[in-house]
């Protein structure tokens, strides 16, 4: 246990879990669905794990960026429908034994995604079907290989073309009119036009999709302080809900915080001019340590 987890009493950071790998390099975690075989289609194993992940992960200190992706030819085709319990309890309902239950376990995944305060850094290729569709708009950055297609499968089995959070991000992210096609007629809309709509940040070949959302990761690791950049993410997802006055508030709150760091001390040293000299002389006094 680090002192870090002892002085705050914190559970000891075990990143194993059954229904994804996590690959740590240096500050950022590499997460995958790992279920290759089902098209990384949800089961309750693999988001009890993903949720069970974003819980604690928030909580590390040392991982500051999170690329998200799926082993495979997939990203995520949606829920794993082998996965209903058709044999229901006799005092309890279909709706509520599998239907409830399962959607809240669905939608705690972009509740969680939301609430962790690392960026998360979707490195998608394959389909990214129903819930996978909604995983995709969670992320608040995202790069596509070349064969990712989106597509609203719910409707095709008679459900609402979205959930988890779909309604409200893809909106956000290309537009109501466009959003609404995505959404109503359950066409499999491809990487490239996806960029063109602004849903992607790059399009690249399959086998560049992770070291491509790694370097963004380092780009971001590199300019920035960890809590500033924490902070960054907060006020970026409040602003989709708050008026501008509240908005200029959680960033002037922010900004206060910010600056009470030691770090944020390092930083104004750093950009003296009268300091230049000593700052490439004593890199290490002037580097980001979250503190």
């Amino acid at each position: 246990m680090s002192v870090y987890q002892e002085a705050y009493h914190l559970p000891e950071f075990n990143y194993d879990f059954e229904g994804l790998t996590i690959e740590q390099r240096g500050q950022i975690h590499i997460v995958k669905f790992n279920d290759a075989k089902n098209l990384n289609a949800m089961s309750y194993a693999q988001m009890r794990d993903f949720n069970d992940y974003l819980k604690l992960v928030r909580y590390d200190k040392d991982v500051r960026v999170i690329v998200l992706g799926g082993d495979g030819k997939s990203f995520c085709a949606g829920f794993n429908l082998n996965d209903l319990n058709l044999e229901v309890p006799e005092d309890m309902g279909r709706a509520q034994r599998d239907f409830y239950i399962m959607q809240t376990i669905c939608s705690d995944q972009v509740v969680n995604m939301r609430n962790c305060p690392q960026i998360i850094i979707g490195a998608l290729t394959g389909h990214a079907i129903g819930g996978g569709l909604s995983l995709s708009c969670a992320c608040d950055l995202r790069v596509l290989g070349e064969s990712y297609k989106m597509q609203a499968g719910y409707l095709n089995i008679a459900l609402t073309g979205t959930d988890m959070s779909g309604s409200y991000y893809l909106p956000r992210i290309v537009g109501f009119a466009r959003a609404t096609e995505i959404l109503t007629t359950a066409r499999r809309i491809g990487a490239a036009e996806l960029l063109e709509w602004g849903f992607a940040n790059r399009v690249v070949a399959d086998e560049d999709v992770v070291e491509t959302a790694v370097e963004m990761a380092q780009q971001m690791i590199k300019n920035s302080a960890p809590f500033g950049l924490r902070l960054t993410k907060e006020s970026l997802q409040t602003s989709l809900d708050n008026s501008f006055d509240t908005q200029i508030k959680m960033e002037n709150r922010n900004q206060v915080l910010a600056s009470q760091t030691e770090d944020a001390r390092r930083g104004v040293l750093k950009m003296n001019p009268k300091l230049r000299e000593d700052v490439k002389a004593n890199p290490q006094n002037y580097t980001f340590n979250n503190l």
